[in-house]
């Protein structure tokens, strides 16, 4: 259950429109068939803060499946909409399984959820979002393209920072932290762990922000143990 206080959990619940189905065939054209039933809008009532509920459907192009937009419209049966959010033509299709075609998280701690939309869903865990930040001063959506370019955000909890996880193997994997500062994202610390083939070892590299630079902390290699 989401609590409305609780910012930092996901606070959206799908009202309407196709579900994630983990039972379903994934050949070509059965995915197809999903697709197309997800294009014609996936509706979402998220809560935004302990005072204001939306819905949200996401919706698109059934001909050739794809998902193109954000229409947002008061948590009631009033068909006014208050906002639409235009999608990047870059965004894939989600598959039966995914369950995170919108997710509403507080990303920049202000206590006001804010809105991503799945947008790549890569075979290795690496996920990226379109991302818009709720502004409670003008009650509107606004886009952040900063966070909208890493991979899996989450919250870092008490913070206005959002930390950041990829890889691209079994051995090479990076994580990031992000905090807001004077309105900017700006990468305050960073670790990594990159495959070295010829030596066949693993090299681990700490970064962290001192002043205007992100400064080696500490680096080693070791075995590869795989």
């Amino acid at each position: 259950m989401t609590r409305s206080s609780d910012a930092t959990a996901d606070g959206c619940r799908q009202i309407g429109g196709q579900r994630p189905d983990t039972s379903f065939d994934v050949v070509a054209s059965s995915a197809d068939a999903w697709r197309r039933a997800v294009a014609r809008g996936i509706e979402y009532s998220c809560v935004i803060d302990g005072s204001l509920t939306l819905r949200f459907v996401v919706a698109g192009d059934t001909s050739s499946p794809s998902l193109d937009s954000v229409v947002v419209r008061a948590d009631s049966a009033s068909p006014h909409v208050l906002q639409v959010l235009h999608r990047d033509r870059d965004a894939e299709m989600p598959l039966p399984y995914h369950s995170d075609v919108l997710r509403a998280i507080d990303l920049d701690a202000d206590g006001h959820r804010d809105v991503a939309v799945g947008r790549f869903w890569g075979a290795t865990g690496n996920r990226g979002y379109e991302i818009w930040r709720y502004d409670p001063v003008a009650r509107r959506f606004v886009a952040d393209s900063a966070l909208s370019q890493i991979w899996n955000p989450n919250p870092v909890r008490g913070r206005a920072c959002v930390s950041s996880t990829s890889n691209s193997s079994a051995r090479d994997d990076e994580m990031g932290m992000y905090c807001l500062r004077a309105g900017r994202w700006i990468l305050d610390s960073a670790e990594s762990h990159t495959w070295i083939r010829d030596s066949h070892r693993v090299r681990h590299d700490i970064r962290a922000r001192r002043g205007d630079s992100l400064v080696l902390l500490k680096s080693e290699a070791r075995p590869d143990s795989m």
